[in-house]
């Protein structure tokens, strides 16, 4: 099997561009050899996207040189992404990144400070402290060939514990092929006992069918019986419907029934105006609500708290009225038809919740609201709207 090269990657500023070819023809023997394979940025061919091609090579180099100039620290691509990610990958051990000055610049306290940095003792390979720069190149190749030749001995290394891992497999694979063979011949012998189990539990089963058919007859007894029960609650329930008017109250009780809280206020309006024999107008008045029959007050209330389970009703609403001394501002609060800490706002209707989860007394809002759409229109009205309708309450 051949073996796969080193990715090599060029991290570098544009204008040390001819500095970077210098280079990669020093490092030509090492392609050549099949010990590196390098990348950079030139190599994007039109259409590409450059950004997705730059961070996929650099996430999977081997090696990734970092070629150290003025330009390359001025650079804000090179140091927020590139430098960045090259010092997470050689910190995680992914990869082992190699500084390479290339002219002379401050980079001491830099991410890449404390690595070992090419040529030897960090000397500028435009310098002239080397007879010519290929001397300085020359350097910087036999670095990184030396390099390389760690990295590719350690994946070696690797290599060999991942044969030793897979060997290990095998085998453990032979020993689990083994313990199948004896759970086979455990499942065998439990199958015979299971055989002699059978014919016991066939009888048991039988008297547990039995048991159960007389649990189902019972179950059925009381189903109906239960739905007797109910037949009979419902036949109570149209008994309890009375009004003085005539109105007929059944869709108000089959609304709050299937929970539809929004549809039986708007119900309990629609009633109520035919109650009053206001049916002419949309909302109820204050003289309206303090002549409005007893009879069908009762029934409306009592089909509301008992629907909700105490929570909704005029009953529930007279008691929060007292309970704040008869304070509008309070009332509207305590029963969710204001909102706001410092600055109190009136909800509008559709900001209602018509849900068990509302406030206490929440419903039945819209018999109090004149027009039937924002409570701001009637910030008044309903005081004297309510003051007179508890009223009638108490009657």
């Amino acid at each position: 099997m051949p073996e796969v090269s080193l990715q090599l990657f060029f991290s570098y500023s544009h204008k040390d561009e001819a500095l970077r070819d210098e280079l990669a023809k020093h490092l030509t023997i090492l392609e050549r050899q099949g010990v590196i394979s390098s990348w950079h940025d030139r190599r994007i061919v039109p259409g590409e996207e450059w950004d997705y091609q730059i961070n996929d090579n650099l996430n999977t180099a081997d090696i990734i040189l970092l070629l150290i100039s003025s330009d390359f620290l001025f650079s804000k691509y090179c140091w927020d992404v590139e430098v960045k990610k090259a010092i997470e990958r050689h910190h995680a051990g992914e990869a082992c990144v190699i500084p390479v000055i290339l002219r002379s610049v401050d980079w001491n306290g830099a991410p890449f400070g404390k690595l070992q940095a090419l040529p030897k003792n960090a000397e500028p390979v435009v310098s002239r402290n080397w007879h010519d720069r290929d001397e300085a190149f020359t350097d910087v190749a036999r670095g990184i060939r030396a390099a390389a030749e760690k990295l590719k001995k350690e994946r070696d290394q690797r290599q060999k514990q991942e044969a030793e891992r897979l060997r290990l497999r095998e085998q453990e694979e032979e020993n689990r092929k083994l313990q199948q063979k004896q759970q086979e011949r455990l499942r065998l012998q439990e199958q015979q006992e299971e055989a002699d189990r059978l014919q016991r539990q066939q009888a048991e089963r039988l008297r547990r069918q039995q048991e159960q058919e007389e649990a189902d007859r019972l179950q059925r007894q009381r189903e109906q019986e239960k739905a007797e029960k109910l037949r009979l609650q419902e036949q109570s329930t149209d008994n309890d419907l009375l009004s003085e008017k005539g109105v007929d109250y059944r869709r108000l009780r089959d609304l709050l029934k299937a929970g539809q809280y929004k549809e039986a206020d708007q119900e309990t309006l629609a009633v109520m105006l035919k109650a009053s024999g206001t049916e002419q107008r949309r909302w109820l008045d204050s003289k309206s609500l303090s002549n409005f029959p007893c009879t069908d007050l009762r029934t409306i209330d009592q089909l509301w708290v008992r629907c909700s389970n105490g929570r909704f009703g005029f009953s529930v609403q007279k008691r929060i009225w007292n309970s704040v001394e008869k304070d509008y501002e309070k009332f509207s609060d305590r029963v969710g038809w204001r909102k706001g800490t410092y600055f109190k706002y009136w909800l509008s209707y559709s900001d209602l919740t018509f849900t068990t989860n509302s406030p206490l007394g929440h419903l039945p809002t819209k018999f109090c609201r004149r027009y039937g759409d924002y409570a701001t229109y009637v910030a008044k009205v309903p005081r004297m709207s309510l003051v007179s309708f508890f009223s009638r309450m108490e009657t």
